[in-house]
């Protein structure tokens, strides 16, 4: 018995077919693309939907067959290969999901599907009743091998879109649904053609049959909802989705920091534009490779312990430094921060990379201003400190000695004034490009300031101590041949060791300048250690000590007093206390000649509180009979750190009954060196009403950082600066720089040591507040300042 089919219900079981296929090349794409246990739910749904599609184009094509007797069908054996369908999609889906898929495996996969769906349709016919089915042994096997290479045509197909992140809307996955849809309909029917009917007079019961025309509406209908709702919620989704990764895309786009996307493994997900730009790679090159060993320096695998370092939790604020590889082999410096994705499955995070060469380059830049000196290009004072402490620290550790070099040029002002500061400075740039030859590299050079250079040996004893200075006094012997002039210096050298001379940097430095000065005494030319047991001169300070504690007794101190100007308007504002020793037998002593020893004895204390209250007594005066008048004081570091020197000043103001706001205590950048402590002195004076001056800025300690936290009101530019102003451009660039920096910080700046009127009227340009210096007068006697306040402006 031979059947005929129905057109229109062949057409409509190639529609589903159809409907099938794109639903497996979408669910294939949605399974990679997910994770956890939405993976595990588009990979189960996604089967039944696709099983159920299969099977309904099946039965369809079953139901479109017609024979001069009426179908029945089995339920049970109709429900057995629906099973059979879902099972086949399930191995199917599962195959084409796998991280690793090879053509042999989609081979495989495609053989067990093709079975699995072969299997279907032969069940599927066994649930035909009131017949017997015989099949032709070559169209029953074709039908198999159709189902087969239907199958793998099919995961083949759904392998290749399944990285693609484009939807159902895709012309290329329409014509692969086309495809699939004929090899399936094309194995059903073939299998169809292969079947012979003859009747069977027994039949089945009532009960277990199903009606032939209810199966095709209820079929048909319920496989499109089925198809058509996955189909649609995948399209919802993807638009959302769409949506989402313009959204993203346009705030990668924007980001100018490079953003990179890895996994657990450290492989690059996604990556932005920036990326790009900045390694010099294409995104194909870096999409699914290590982004480690590709875009950076992985010697130590920083990257890859921070992504394992507790389970995965890296802190959103630890920054990393490390090196960065452009595509051209070239290297930078590269800041990352890591975040961890908080997401189900594996761990994803987010790599934030900025390329910091200009940062870099700037921060370089900025060292080189704060630790180099300007002139010769050598470390400068702040710098030889630091090293200092960091190497005396080292040697105590290792038990090692250290040496420490104090050198000047024998008779360099003769040079700088007969020749000029031009030819001086180009005289110490050459002295210290000798310096630096003679010496190992592990050791430090730095110019001290004017022509004097100092020098640290690490781990050496005192004959090599010895040996190094020889060795720079002979350098430094042989001529120098600057601007067609053939010139001879000499050089004394001071030596101190650690730790015999000192176990602190300060005495170190100090005993190096006594032994200096000791050469010198011996003829210049030549070196001396420092000898702590030289009894001359410990008489000599003791005598000193004695005569400055008589001269307390005897009221031998005077004060002097220097103006301090408006550059603006060239009046008087102001004037800065200043002590001399009028010694009965030498004369009028200046502060450099016994303010050391001083300092030593301790004696600076009452010489330093005499000064202050002089000076406040003295400006009551001049507030009474002439015009309010600023009064400036230096403090003493022994001064400050007496444990009531916010109550003593008080008390000194309350006594004189002066104004608290026209005394200026002037200290020094050294004394703040312990900022904790300062901040509070300084902040108790302030609240007594105390204006604050850092004096001799530019030459000590002082850090931008730490400035900023100080209670301070003026910045007084050390004389050193102001000195060649008119004719250093360098000179200009610091003055610039620091008064730039005072009025960012609301500071007034003063300039000491102004003698030239060029120089006022380049500070002036400059924006600089107040000077003081030779120009306008010395430190001269009360009694003629009061002359000078009586004709201001000057």
């Amino acid at each position: 018995m031979h059947g005929t089919h129905d057109i229109s219900l062949v057409v409509l079981s190639f529609v589903i077919a159809f409907m099938a296929a794109l639903t497996a090349l979408d669910i294939a794409r949605r399974v990679n693309f997910s994770e956890g246990w939405q993976r595990k739910l588009w990979l189960l749904s996604g089967s039944a939907a696709m099983g159920i599609g299969i099977w309904s184009m099946h039965f369809i094509g079953m139901l479109a067959f017609q024979l001069p007797l009426p179908i029945t069908y089995d339920v049970t054996i109709v429900i057995l290969s629906i099973i059979v369908a879902i099972v086949a999609s399930l191995n199917g889906l599962y195959f084409i999901c796998q991280p690793n898929v090879s053509t042999k495996k989609l081979i495989i996969g495609g053989t067990f599907m093709g079975l699995g769906i072969s299997g279907m349709h032969y069940i599927g016919m066994a649930a035909m009743k009131g017949f017997h089915i015989h099949y032709q042994p070559f169209l029953f096997i074709l039908s198999i091998l159709i189902a087969i290479g239907a199958s793998t045509i099919a995961l083949m197909l759904a392998f290749q879109f399944r990285e693609n992140q484009t939807g159902i809307g895709n012309k290329a996955k329409m014509i692969s649904g086309i495809i699939m849809g004929v090899a399936i309909t094309g194995m059903h029917y073939t299998g169809m053609a292969a079947s012979t009917f003859t009747a069977d007079d027994q039949g089945i019961g009532e009960a277990a049959l199903i009606d032939t025309n209810a199966l095709v509406i209820s079929v048909a209908i319920s496989a499109v909802v089925i198809l058509g709702f996955v189909l649609i919620t995948s399209f919802v989704l993807d638009q959302r989705l769409s949506e989402e990764i313009a959204f993203k895309g346009a705030i990668l786009e924007s980001v100018l920091d490079c953003v990179i996307i890895i996994d657990q493994d450290g492989t690059i997900m996604e990556c932005n534009p920036a990326v790009i730009r900045t390694f010099g790679f294409s995104r194909n090159d870096l999409i699914g490779k290590n982004m480690e060993r590709t875009l950076f320096l992985h010697t130590s695998d920083t990257i890859a312990r921070l992504l394992t370092l507790n389970d995965g939790q890296v802190r959103m604020d630890e920054r990393i430094e490390i090196s960065g590889v452009r595509r051209n082999g070239e290297e930078f410096p590269v800041e990352i921060t890591i975040t961890k994705i908080k997401k189900e499955g594996a761990s994803v995070f987010t790599v934030y990379a900025r390329d910091i060469t200009e940062h870099k380059k700037t921060e370089e830049t900025i060292r080189e201003l704060a630790y180099q000196d300007p002139l010769t290009g050598l470390p400068n004072r702040r710098f030889f400190n630091e090293q200092l402490s960091a190497t005396l620290k080292d040697a105590e550790k290792q038990l090692e000695k250290v040496a420490i070099i104090f050198l000047d040029l024998d008779h360099f002002k003769v040079i700088n004034d007969s020749m000029g500061h031009t030819f001086g400075d180009l005289l110490l740039c050459n002295v210290a490009e000798r310096l630096q030859k003679c010496l190992q590299n592990d050791n430090v050079v730095s110019r001290n300031g004017g022509d004097e250079f100092t020098v640290i040996l690490k781990n050496v004893t005192e004959t090599e101590a010895e040996y190094a200075a020889k060795t720079i006094i002979h350098s430094l012997t042989r001529p120098f041949y600057l601007e067609e002039h053939e010139v001879f210096i000499t050089t004394s050298i001071g030596l101190s060791m650690y730790p015999r001379d000192g176990a602190d940097q300060e005495t170190l430095i100090k005993n190096a300048d006594t032994a200096m000065y000791e050469a010198k005494e011996h003829g210049r030319n030549g070196f001396a250690f420092f000898k702590p047991g030289n009894d001359l001169k410990n008489s000599q300070r003791l005598q000193v000590e004695n005569e400055l504690r008589m001269a307390l007794e005897r009221n031998e101190f005077v004060v002097y007093y220097q103006p301090r100007i408006d550059i603006e308007t060239r009046i008087i504002i102001g004037v800065e206390a200043l002590v001399r020793w009028n010694h009965p037998e030498r004369g009028l002593i200046q502060p450099n000649d016994f303010i050391p020893q001083a300092e030593e004895s301790g004696l600076i204390v009452p010489i330093g509180n005499w000064v202050l209250q002089t000076a406040v007594r003295q400006g009551k005066k001049w507030c009474e009979q002439l015009v309010p008048i600023k009064m400036s004081v230096n403090l003493s570091p022994l001064q400050f750190k007496q444990l009531d020197i916010i109550k003593w000043v008080s008390e000194t103001l309350e006594d004189e009954n002066f104004e608290p706001s026209l005394l200026n205590l002037e200290i020094t950048e050294s004394m703040a060196m312990n900022v904790e402590y300062s901040n509070k002195v300084l902040e108790g004076l302030k609240e007594i009403g105390v204006k604050i001056s850092m004096d001799d800025f530019g030459t000590g300690y002082s850090s931008l950082g730490s400035l900023r936290k100080m209670p301070i009101d003026y910045l007084k530019i050390d004389r050193s600066f102001i000195h060649n102003i008119d004719n250093s451009p360098e000179d200009v660039a610091i003055v610039k720089a620091i008064i730039s920096m005072a009025q960012s910080l609301q500071l007034q700046v003063i300039a000491e040591g102004v003698e030239k009127e060029e120089q006022l009227l380049l500070l002036q340009r400059l924006q600089c507040d107040e000077m003081q210096g030779y120009l306008v007068s010395p430190p001269i006697p009360a009694k003629d300042m009061e002359k000078m306040l009586s004709h201001n402006p000057f």
